[in-house]
């Protein structure tokens, strides 16, 4: 996806998490922002901690579902 906004989207999902109680997941998020030296290790460290949360299911619906399409656009991206 050639427009594709990773880190707004990734922003609106810490905003999510910091809001709903799931600080930790948050601040992994953003750690692996600001912690990264290039894209490339910036969007693997996302997938990573993404992945968790995915998996467990925390988010509702519309913002699993932005998880996900982050998840594949990252997917993507790495390929």
């Amino acid at each position: 996806m050639i427009n594709f906004d990773y880190y707004g989207v990734a922003q609106e999902l810490i905003f999510f998490l910091e809001q709903n109680g799931h600080v930790e997941y948050a601040s992994n998020l953003r750690s692996a922002i600001e912690e990264g030296s290039t894209g490339t290790e910036i969007f693997m460290a996302l997938r990573f901690h993404l992945s968790l949360i995915i998996e467990k299911k925390i988010l509702v619906t519309e913002m699993q579902r932005k998880a996900e399409l982050l998840m594949d656009s990252l997917n993507d991206a790495l390929k």
